[in-house]
């Protein structure tokens, strides 16, 4: 994103944080440090569907929650070192994302289905982190991730 550079700090902790776990914007807001592990993150009841949801901790969010540090509380803070609100994090948002851009926090979720298919998981293990059916995460694979493959490969030979 070309404005990424004008955002402030605590939003862009949250939205890379979006991107990094897939959380919906209600877990997102509400995450404590006593929910990260060495290995995951738990979220013992998610506010959607009132499931569990362990989201494996790739090498970029830890980077990101050493970064954040923290020990207990909540993981992300707004500019006044308050927990997020939804409607704030959201409107926040919505103030500075760059003219004529049209996505939300809740597209991040794609974002992080495209990571984690980019690391070689399976769609049936993305769906079972998201919350979502493997049909609907092999869509998202064909769109973003095999896409870029072939455009990839295709490079690769021409300029061979």
């Amino acid at each position: 994103m070309a404005a990424e550079k004008d955002f402030p700090a605590h939003l862009m902790r949250a939205l890379r944080m979006a991107s990094l776990t897939g959380l919906r914007l209600g877990d997102l807001v509400r995450l404590e440090w006593s929910q990260v592990g060495k290995q995951t993150i738990i979220v013992e009841k998610t506010r959607k569907r009132g499931g569990r949801a362990i989201i494996p901790i790739v090498p970029e969010l830890r980077a990101l929650l050493d970064d954040i540090g923290g020990e207990s509380g909540p993981v992300l803070l707004n500019s006044r070192g308050k927990r997020w609100t939804e409607s704030g994090l959201e409107t926040v948002w919505q103030r500075r994302k760059p003219a004529g851009f049209d996505r939300r926090i809740h597209d991040l979720r794609g974002t992080y289905a495209t990571l984690l298919a980019s690391k070689g998981l399976t769609d049936d293990e993305i769906a079972r982190v998201i919350g979502w059916t493997a049909k609907e995460v092999s869509a998202i694979r064909a769109r973003y991730v095999d896409e870029a493959r072939v455009v990839v490969s295709m490079m690769e030979r021409m300029s061979a």
